[in-house]
């Protein structure tokens, strides 16, 4: 920045006139890099960063929610409005939160200081990932159940047991014993509970009726099969119990495989970004060395053609539907984990001088590409279970826990060796989960120890934190192992985000875009990054994206979802009008911490210590500056901003600021 070195050069030669500083280059170096509030951590290794951003993006929603979402929005006509919302608000947004987090070196609870009536944003951000916490281990809890249970020479799952199956249950779909038919002519048939079809008309003549011997029917073929996975999953794994309401008791199999899931992510956190920025090597890469071995394999499955021509096969109609629109917004919204806070966090552990900015369309390309690549192998899978069973794409095909726990695992049953492709399948889900976990946890340890920095001192403040806060989002996740548990995690998936999330983001831009002030911000980031990419013409795409695009859209979008928001439905389970009422309070808290900070800023600075209410939407600069002293002044500088005699002694003292600044 030639404005600063202008300056550094003009600084230096009153420095002749200014009494000699007798402090060693050694010294000032010491000094110059102290950390404002103790010691923080950084990461050790040349890809840590990128690779633990990349393993937190890359969860299970790339896998079991973005193939079923392109296939119900017109196939590959939806990869338009998602890369289109890719590029100007996912990566907008990604590079945002990184550069915050970087420039202050602290997580999000601490770090959105430059506009003090913002400041609860990050409050907010660790309400909503508190909320993903408490039901992502349960999910990883399930995978840990099943990779277990995949060890036998048959999977349990692969054929109906009557002391586990539903009448409706068919593990046989081979062409001479299975025929599918909807049974929808009431004049000539006759629909059951348990799946089967009749027609109307007994063998004997007389009028059929579900409640008579079935070897006096005439039997058509199944209008409700399920798969022994789909039984299995219900009746053995969750005990399901009717309803939310039934709460019924604790599945002791599930409250174990919890507690192994929390002690897993306690074990991968316990000792901080040295050791987790170590373990993204392997949980950042492997599930794509597996999602390649399931894809050979599923590539060559008969009928994999027709599950990949449905998940791709465009219908250009479908581009006039604000609903699809809609739901890419979402997708990359949450695929991205943005307004969640950990990328804010895993920022923070970054050196000053990280270009966050290629990080961040590095990352969100790949996470993209990630979810389209994944779309191709889930649906050779359904494609193959479609030629098997005879029933079409749109019958098999599932989204969320039923694609993850139902239709894969029964999928794998009908290839040889069923249990391989079963382990390696939930070992991917267990990787891809823990890799997300680990941040998410990391967050909330980052947010505690950056309001308690005592807790940095001594190793076993700091490890008691750490496990205080597994112990604490454990016990909170205990109802997920109730019978109704299942009910719960969808629950809080459907509402825990929402609406909400979307608002929050909004306000990420507005606060930086609308008040902080995006020559301001341009200035922070060519500390970090440098004037020749901040200065160049394209940057100003950020400025418009931050200012316009984003905050708009995010607002519009969070009122139409809003409107739009329906009681949450599960299958055929419609949810009590309570738990709506719940949901939505659920949604809205997570914009507490944003509301209330506010209030209280509001009531304690105008009301109590009569100051402007001007103050509270101005650039905060004495609280808004990175850790390090030497880039303190340097912003000092950026900004001309006044600084003490004591900063000033320093800039005259040492010579990293004439040959060693990227400017």
């Amino acid at each position: 920045m030639k404005r600063i070195v202008n300056k550094l050069n003009f600084i230096s030669k009153k420095k002749k006139d200014s009494k000699k500083i007798e402090l060693s280059k050694r010294e000032d170096q010491e000094k110059l890099s102290e950390n404002s509030d103790g010691e923080r951590e950084t990461w050790t290794g040349k890809f840590d960063f990128f690779l633990s951003a990349l393993g937190y993006a890359v969860g299970l929603g790339a896998v079991w929610r973005f193939p079923y979402l392109c296939y119900r929005n017109g196939g590959g006509v939806f990869l338009i409005p998602y890369f289109i919302f890719m590029a100007l608000v996912g990566i907008p947004l990604v590079f945002l939160e990184l550069g915050v987090g970087q420039f202050i070196s602290t997580g999000p609870l601490t770090c959105w200081k430059m506009i003090p009536i913002f400041r609860g944003i990050g409050l907010s951000m660790n309400i909503v990932n508190s909320y993903a916490n408490l039901y992502y281990n349960m999910i990883i809890a399930y995978s840990l159940y099943y990779l277990v249970l995949s060890f036998r020479s048959e999977l349990p799952w692969q054929k109906c047991n009557p002391t586990w199956s539903s009448p409706n249950c068919v593990d046989d779909y081979s062409p001479g014993n299975f025929r599918f038919i909807d049974c929808e002519d009431l004049n000539n048939t006759l629909k059951c509970d348990n799946g089967r079809c009749f027609n109307l008309t007994t063998l004997n003549g007389s009028l059929a009726n579900c409640s008579l011997n079935e070897t006096n029917l005439n039997f058509l073929g199944w209008w409700n099969p399920t798969f022994p996975s789909q039984d299995y999953w219900n009746n053995v794994i969750l005990k399901k119990s009717s309803g939310i309401d039934e709460p019924g008791k604790i599945v002791w199999q599930l409250i174990v495989a919890l507690i192994v899931s929390w002690i897993i992510s306690w074990c991968m956190v316990i000792r901080g970004i040295a050791i987790s920025g170590k373990l993204v090597y392997f949980t950042a890469l492997f599930p794509y060395v597996i999602l390649l071995i399931l894809g050979i394999r599923g590539w060559i499955l008969p009928g994999a053609s027709i599950g990949v021509e449905f998940y791709i096969k465009p219908d250009i109609s479908r581009l006039g539907d604000i609903s699809v629109w809609s739901d890419a917004a979402s997708q990359i919204f949450f695929t991205l984990s943005v307004a969640y806070g950990g990328l804010t966090s895993l920022a923070s552990y970054n050196k000053f001088d990280t270009n966050i900015m290629r990080d961040a369309i590095i990352v969100s390309l790949s996470n993209c590409l990630t979810s389209v690549f994944a779309g191709f192998v889930i649906f050779s899978y359904m494609g193959y279970l479609s030629h098997v069973t005879g029933q079409s794409i749109d019958q098999v095909v599932q989204a969320g826990q039923g694609l993850a726990f139902i239709v894969y695992p029964y999928a794998v049953t009908t290839i040889p060796p069923a249990p391989l492709w079963s382990i390696l399948f939930f070992i991917m889900m267990i990787v891809l989960g823990l890799d997300t976990m680990m941040t998410s946890v990391e967050t909330t340890i980052t947010s505690l120890l950056d309001v308690f920095p005592i807790l940095r001192k001594k190793k076993l403040y700091k490890y008691l934190a750490i496990t205080g806060i597994c112990i604490v989002h454990f016990v909170a996740s205990i109802n997920f192992t109730l019978q109704s548990g299942t009910y719960w995690i969808e629950f809080v998936d459907y509402y825990a985000g929402n609406w909400a999330v979307f608002l929050i983001g909004a306000l990420e831009s507005i606060s930086i875009a609308w008040f902080y002030g995006l020559e301001n911000f341009k200035k922070d980031l060519s500390l970090m990054i440098g004037e020749k990419i901040t200065e160049s013409k394209l940057f100003y795409v950020w400025y418009v994206c931050w200012f316009l695009i984003c905050p708009l859209y995010l607002i519009v979008l969070t009122v139409l979802t809003f409107i739009n928001t329906t009681p949450l439905e599960s299958g055929s389970y419609a949810y009590p009008f309570w738990a709506h009422v719940l949901g939505q309070c659920m949604t809205a808290s997570t914009l507490s911490g944003t509301l209330f900070w506010a209030l209280w800023l509001i009531v304690d600075n105008c009301f109590i210590k009569k100051k402007s209410f001007m103050v509270l939407i101005r650039p905060d600069f004495d609280n808004w500056k990175p850790r390090k002293v030497k880039n303190q002044i340097l912003m000092k500088l950026a900004h001309d901003l006044p600084f003490d005699e004591d900063l000033k002694q320093k800039v005259l003292a040492n010579p990293i600021f004439y040959g060693n600044t990227k400017f």
